[in-house]
């Protein structure tokens, strides 16, 4: 897999973030680094915010989001695997979180990929790395999911997570199916996306997903993903009272929960919301659903939490790049 025409595409996204100047000091020549946040409300659109601000302040009041200065929309297309030519009207995360990070139009279901060619994207993550930036992850997702491994790993499948899952057939799901061998090691490839995370250069990570590193990495029966991820230099932290107290002077990678993080909110005694149903031609409305405090919530920590800490980890860095992903507004909505 070649990056060659790929390059000048993810640098023209990075010229905006990295080419930063202090306008006060432009005379004698100094150059700023950037401190960039990127954050992304994972399936969030004007739908998501109207029930936010219904049910937090009312249909009058304001979140903090009607308050800002400057709004701005932006179409992200998907194109056809088979024919990148053609447009394709419905995306998902892989794909959207590709073209954000690499300013690439891809088809959907593919991580930092092209379409058909299947030629590695230069990610803006990687580009501030290597020039020296810090680097940081947050999300309430597995970090293996689709948003957050767009942006450091390169694979034709988001579904193939770990190791066990690079070859997989779902016959119940057939959508759910996946072939990655082509990105098998031994083919020359990058591996799961767990074992990409886990080689990945990234100064902080902070998410679910743990039961994503406890395989073996490939070719081998003794060293698991998580373990080759502490021999590339992560300190792993799966408490939330560790965040407290994190070396400076090491990378992280923090797991707090076995797939994606438990929500604040959920139905009384884990009851699911139901959808409108129709019989015999007429509308069979749900009951009004009630929630209560999530039990499971307490012992993780929160997004802001989260961030904080990342914050922190990269304020002593010559600029940095973070993304930070509330996943479940799309997780909850399906």
């Amino acid at each position: 897999m070649t990056n060659s025409y790929l390059l000048p595409a993810a640098l023209t996204l990075s010229v905006l973030v990295l080419g930063c100047t202090n306008q006060s000091d432009t005379d004698m020549g100094a150059t700023i680094a950037p401190k960039v946040i990127l954050i992304i409300g994972d399936g969030m659109d004007d739908q998501q915010i109207t029930i936010a601000r219904n049910y937090l302040v009312g249909s009058q009041g304001q979140l903090s989001l009607d308050t800002m200065p400057y709004r701005g929309a932006v179409q992200v297309q998907a194109v056809a695997e088979d024919d990148p030519s053609k447009p394709v009207y419905v995306s998902d995360s892989a794909n959207s979180a590709t073209s954000i990070a690499g300013g690439v139009v891809t088809s959907r279901g593919r991580i930092g990929t092209t379409a058909q060619t299947d030629e590695d994207i230069v990610t803006i993550m990687e580009l501030a790395s290597a020039v020296g930036m810090g680097t940081g992850i947050v999300t309430t997702a597995r970090i293996t999911d689709a948003t957050p491994a767009s942006f450091i790993a390169h694979i034709n499948q988001r579904y193939c997570q770990r190791p066990s899952d690079m070859v997989r057939v779902n016959e119940r799901f057939p959508q759910y199916s996946t072939d990655c061998s082509r990105d098998y090691k031994a083919n020359g490839g990058r591996g799961s996306i767990s074992e990409q995370i886990a080689a990945a250069q990234i100064d902080i990570i902070l998410g679910g997903g743990a039961d994503y590193f406890d395989e073996f990495i490939e070719g081998s029966s003794g060293t698991t993903v998580l373990e080759e991820a502490q021999s590339n230099g992560f300190e792993v932290i799966r408490k939330r009272s560790r965040l407290t107290r994190l070396p400076n002077n090491k990378k992280i990678m923090g797991l707090f929960s076995p797939g994606t993080m438990p929500v604040k909110y959920r139905g009384v005694d884990g009851g699911e919301a139901r959808l409108i149903a129709r019989e015999a031609g007429q509308v069979k409305w749900p009951e009004p659903f009630i929630c209560e405090a999530n039990p499971d919530f307490e012992s993780v920590p929160t997004l802001a939490e989260m961030t904080l800490v990342a914050l922190k980890h990269l304020d002593d860095h010559a600029g940095f790049m973070l993304m930070i992903e509330s996943a479940s507004i799309d997780k909850e909505s399906h």
